[in-house]
């Protein structure tokens, strides 16, 4: 058995396992049974969820999917005016259910397809001409301030998530894995459609600290420190290539 089988066996056995009884809490309060699949139209508060979070529905199953969507319209029902928002708190409910390895790989997907919804609502922004980084000295990039997408984010796990999604992402989709790592996502809709990549070693570090204001030199300290096998080109590169830099300044 691979390793994502793996996980996802021990998945249908955690909180999550339709078979498991509802608690109290869950059932508290102004929801009922009967108000689980509030519609808006013809779309149900739980087809809202599938939609948003479909590798999460793949990977543990209708059942396993619906049960513990279910438990999340109890506790956090939609509301008309947020609709195109719901389930902003799906990746938090779902790291709520426990501290198991299974619930944490499940939850970071989740966390993975919301961040690739809200780069769908961002706003707007024009990626500079990647050759007007190209053409600068290595010390003159390291001197540089650089604004990035609005639509950015980015996703840390100690799980492929990224490979993971990609294999999952069409039904049939091959699930196996050849190398079980930690891996880093970057999203963003620099165009038309929303992109997902896989970052090098202190990537995370890297663009995170670009996001902070940091300099591109001030970035690669703490992608380092992060990561000490991080290499600059390989961080720089994915910047151009996922066309995430919308201006940039001299700050020397």
């Amino acid at each position: 058995m691979n390793a994502t089988a793996d996980l996802h066996e021990r998945f249908v056995r955690s909180p999550f396992d339709v078979r498991a009884p509802i608690a109290a809490r869950d059932i508290e309060g102004r929801w009922a049974e009967r108000r689980s699949a509030i519609r808006f139209g013809d779309t149900t508060s739980i087809d809202l969820l599938a939609a948003r979070f479909p590798v999460t529905r793949r990977l543990v199953g209708e059942e396993s999917f619906h049960s513990m969507a279910r438990r999340f319209v109890r506790s956090d029902p939609p509301r008309s005016a947020t609709l195109h928002r719901y389930g902003d708190r799906f990746p938090c409910f779902l790291r709520s259910r426990g501290k198991a390895a299974s619930i944490e790989y499940v939850a970071d997907i989740a966390e993975l397809e919301l961040a690739r919804s809200r780069a769908r609502r961002a706003a707007d922004a024009r990626p500079i001409d990647a050759r007007a980084l190209r053409s600068l000295r290595v010390e003159q990039r390291e001197g540089m301030r650089l604004d990035l997408h609005p639509s950015l984010s980015l996703v840390a796990s100690r799980f492929p998530i990224v490979t993971i999604w990609h294999n999952n992402r069409v039904e049939g989709g091959s699930g196996s894995m050849l190398c079980w790592r930690a891996e880093s996502a970057l999203v963003a809709r620099p165009f038309f459609d929303v992109e997902v990549h896989r970052l090098p070693p202190g990537g995370y570090a890297f663009i995170r600290a670009l996001s902070e204001g940091k300099t591109a030199a001030g970035a690669l300290e703490a992608a380092k420190a992060a990561a000490p096998d991080c290499e600059a080109a390989a961080n720089f590169a994915i910047l151009l290539e996922a066309n995430v830099v919308i201006g940039f300044r001299n700050c020397a």
